[in-house]
């Protein structure tokens, strides 16, 4: 059976939170979501957001590579 996944949990709002999940300097996540490393999405010009599962899934395809 597969896992239901709360969506609102699953977000990360902003690039700090998205920094603190992935264990980075605010500077650093913020050059990889510039040079388009990260899977976020926006919403609007300023707001982004990413879905952890989104996340650490790319990270285990990066470190399988």
């Amino acid at each position: 059976m597969s896992e239901k996944i709360d969506p609102a949990s699953d977000l990360l709002w902003g690039t700090q939170s998205i920094a603190d999940f992935l264990g980075l300097s605010l500077h650093e996540a913020q050059y990889l979501i510039r040079k388009g490393e990260l899977p976020i999405g926006r919403l609007g010009p300023k707001t982004i957001i990413a879905s952890k599962r989104r996340l650490q899934q790319h990270i285990n395809d990066k470190c399988a590579a």
